[in-house]
């Protein structure tokens, strides 16, 4: 096989030999930087086993020197222009990547570690509302020091990602919560939110769904709602229904026959607010949480309601039946072919 040495830069991810292009392609294998297999073309370290995907090779890469080692054991690699090559989620905050990110390239599947570039350069102690005596340490993961049968928040959504603490209150605050902006206004609703920084019990107005902390304000409306609530969509399509879902914070007593999600058949609890079919003769209601499950609700979002959904007639859809082609044998009905199944 004929090979050819590669007029490649210092690369700092693999700096004791140089690499090689491989004249065959594509080249089926994976990739020792972002852990991932692809078939292209490929650098290759025959003295190391290491492989580099032609891509990855082009990214502008450096040694993060000054990264505390508090936070995480290896060396890190700042990568300027990853784009769609990194596919899990940041260490720090548990959101989607984007954007430059720090790399670690010692750690591997299924631990694979990278970090936003703004959760990798957060301050290691800060000052904040949630604690006015103590200021708040950052930790990689929460401290080893909640019970087995501790009801935080954290410890409710199994929470392993960065965190602000506070070891004199057992008190840890999420990335995602520190960064949260203190007002929102949204030009589908002229009100502002504002943030309420203290641990409080609330319900939900917008799902009906308790919560203990960091809600959103609406001060004109009355209204108290979690975070991830106040980005919740008017109108949704399901797979569960053929009408468009609107979402409202008032749900009206009278608009329902009953009040049993037709999703998990359970009531839904009038005070707060819910999902329902836009069609005026259809009598669908959801919760909130049931109809946004990832299972139900595939994220598509519906900008303007299509009058045509309103004013269609609401037939009643066997699930079962509606994804199966069936064919005629005689007096008999035979399932030939599933079309699609929901969960």
């Amino acid at each position: 096989m004929r090979r050819v040495r590669v007029p490649l830069p210092h690369y700092p991810f693999h700096p004791p030999h140089p690499l090689i292009l491989l004249p065959n392609y594509p080249y089926l294998g994976s990739c020792n930087f972002f852990e991932r297999r692809f078939r292209g073309f490929a650098y290759r370290c025959d003295s190391c086993d290491f492989d580099l995907h032609g891509t990855c090779a082009l990214l502008q890469v450096s040694v993060a020197s000054n990264f505390p080692t508090c936070l995480h054991q290896h060396p890190l690699f700042f990568v300027q222009n990853h784009d769609e090559e990194v596919i899990n989620d940041c260490c720090g905050c548990k959101n989607p990547l984007s954007g430059p990110i720090y790399h670690c390239s010692d750690c591997t599947y299924p631990t694979i570690f990278n970090l936003h570039k703004k959760c990798a350069e957060s301050s290691l102690e800060i000052q904040h509302p949630y604690d006015r005596k103590h200021p708040l340490t950052l930790l990689s993961a929460p401290a080893a020091t909640h019970r087995l049968d501790c009801s935080c928040y954290l410890c409710k959504i199994q929470w392993d990602g960065f965190v602000y603490s506070c070891s004199i209150c057992n008190f840890d605050l999420t990335l995602d919560d520190f960064l949260a902006p203190k007002e929102i206004t949204f030009s589908s609703h002229g009100h502002h939110r504002v943030l309420l920084l203290k641990q409080i019990s609330f319900v939900c107005d917008s799902c009906g769904i308790a919560g203990d902390h960091s809600p959103y304000l609406y001060i004109m409306c009355n209204l108290v709602v979690h975070k991830k609530c106040i980005s919740m969509p008017r109108n949704i399509m399901i797979t569960r229904h053929h009408h468009v879902i609107s979402h409202s914070f008032y749900l009206q007593e009278d608009q329902f026959e009953d009040w049993m999600c037709r999703i998990c058949y359970e009531e839904v609890d009038m005070r707060y607010g819910g999902c329902c079919c836009s069609n005026s003769d259809c009598i669908y209601i959801f919760h909130v949480h049931c109809a946004t499950n990832k299972a139900i609700w595939d994220g598509t979002i519906i900008s303007e309601v299509d009058e045509r959904c309103k004013e269609a007639p609401c037939e009643y859809r066997n699930l079962i039946t509606d994804g199966v082609e069936q064919m005629s044998i005689g007096e008999d009905m035979v399932a030939v072919e599933i079309k699609k199944c929901v969960s």
